[in-house]
C-alpha cells in the first residue's frame, strides 16, 4: 500500500497554489509589517476627501493622494538601482507612481492627517 505525502495528509498546499488561508496570511503580514499594533488614529475611508493629500504610514511613501473614484492612494516611489544586472552600482534614479489601498480595506497605506484638500 502506498503512503500519502505529509502535505496531502495535513491538507496543506504549497508552492503556487492560491488558497484563502494564504491570502489571509499575506494580508495579516502586511498589516503587521507596515502598520504595527498600538498606532491608532487612522482616518476611515468614508471620511477621506477625493483629491486630497494625506500624511500617514505607507509601504512606499509617507504622503499620498486619495483618489475617491478608484478608492486608492497614489504615492511616488523612488528607486536608485533600477537595473538588477548592474546592482550594486548606483544607476539613474527612477520615480514611479504607485497605488496603495486603504489599510482598512486590506491595503498598505494608513492616513493619519490631511495635508491639503482639493480646491
Amino acid at each position: 500500500m502506498r503512503r500519502k505525502s505529509s502535505s496531502v495528509r495535513s491538507g496543506r498546499r504549497g508552492g503556487k497554489a492560491r488558497t484563502a488561508a494564504k491570502a489571509l496570511a499575506a494580508r495579516q503580514n502586511i498589516l503587521l509589517r507596515w502598520h504595527p499594533p498600538g498606532r491608532d488614529g487612522v482616518i476611515p475611508p468614508a471620511a477621506l476627501i477625493d483629491g486630497a493629500w494625506y500624511i500617514g504610514d505607507g509601504r512606499s511613501a509617507p504622503i499620498a493622494y486619495w483618489d475617491g473614484v478608484s478608492e486608492t492612494f497614489h504615492t511616488l516611489a523612488t528607486n536608485s538601482w533600477s537595473d538588477p544586472i548592474r546592482y550594486p552600482e548606483v544607476t539613474k534614479r527612477t520615480v514611479r507612481l504607485k497605488q496603495e489601498r486603504h489599510v482598512g480595506a486590506g491595503g498598505t497605506f494608513a492616513p493619519r492627517r490631511i495635508l491639503s484638500s482639493a480646491a
